[in-house]
């Protein structure tokens, strides 16, 4: 049997965050796992990552996957690196409170996503582990060099230079629509966003999670070296042990993509599950 995919509309503060919720199939091996967040990348929905959330299901994880940029579904959208990482904590909270997701659930996230999964270490209970894959760094590159490298990455997929060719192009195809619509629907906040994207700091980070009531979870990097955005991880382990104390980071040599987790899914919650799973 396959993951049973489900959307509902979480009330958070009185707007409605879009939720995709994937369920394990009946018989799936569920020992040691349980709910998992999940935070999707830029401009991109849950959905894009078909393939990873439902990978994970087929192993017993439930997947709760919030829509955090929604331009479409929100009276206020995110325009702002730290906008998404408030509306991502009171989503989470909301998700506690109505039962939709466990209490510290662990947490995986990509790109923008994978960023503000490190500052949900504020929320009580905080998450019991983060995964960040490719995550956002500091920057100071003008949203057209974001636009450009974007156009590049996307190139790289379809025509097979990043990735499994057509693996890779089915992905895009599959994701277009949702991106465009999220786009286009209302091109102001996404416009702005990518400018507000570099807002994030470690040192604003640590403050982030100082200030909040949650704990510091253990931090685990996944990076895939031919990241089109941030193709330096240098820094990255310095940068985040300002806000935690075990911090591991991870260089994927053969992974020359930003968006490599699209069409690596059994790579992906292998990891995953290294991480998350307790050891017997």
């Amino acid at each position: 049997m396959s993951p049973i995919t489900t959307q509902v509309q979480q009330r958070v503060r009185g707007e409605f965050v879009p939720v995709t919720v994937v369920e394990p199939p009946a018989g799936a091996a569920s020992e040691g796992r349980g709910d998992v967040l999940f935070l999707h990348g830029y401009a991109r929905h849950p959905l894009d990552y078909r393939l990873v959330l439902e990978e994970a299901a087929e192993r017993g994880w439930r997947v709760v996957a919030p829509f955090i940029f929604a331009n479409n579904g929100l009276r206020t959208p995110p325009r702002h690196f730290w906008s998404c990482a408030g509306l991502a904590a009171r989503t989470v909270e909301a998700l506690h409170r109505d039962g939709v997701l466990s209490p510290g659930s662990p947490v995986f996230g990509h790109s923008t996503g994978a960023a503000v999964a490190y500052t949900l270490a504020r929320v009580h209970p905080a998450p019991s582990a983060v995964l960040a894959i490719n995550p956002v760094q500091p920057s100071s590159s003008p949203p057209l060099a974001f636009m450009a490298r974007s156009a590049w990455m996307n190139t790289k997929m379809f025509t097979g230079l990043a990735g499994n060719g057509p693996t890779a192009r089915a992905v895009l195809s599959e994701g277009a629509g949702r991106f465009y619509k999220n786009w286009l629907s209302r091109p102001r906040p996404a416009f702005d966003l990518i400018g507000g994207l570099r807002a994030f700091r470690y040192e604003r980070l640590a403050r982030w999670v100082a200030g909040g009531a949650g704990a510091g979870p253990p931090v685990r990097v996944l990076y895939g070296c031919g990241d089109e955005f941030y193709p330096e991880s240098f820094g990255i382990e310095s940068g985040l042990r300002q806000a935690f104390d075990r911090v591991e980071v991870e260089v994927l040599e053969g992974e020359n993509s930003h968006e490599w987790l699209l069409f690596r899914p059994e790579k992906t919650v292998d990891a995953l599950e290294a991480f998350f799973v307790p050891s017997a």
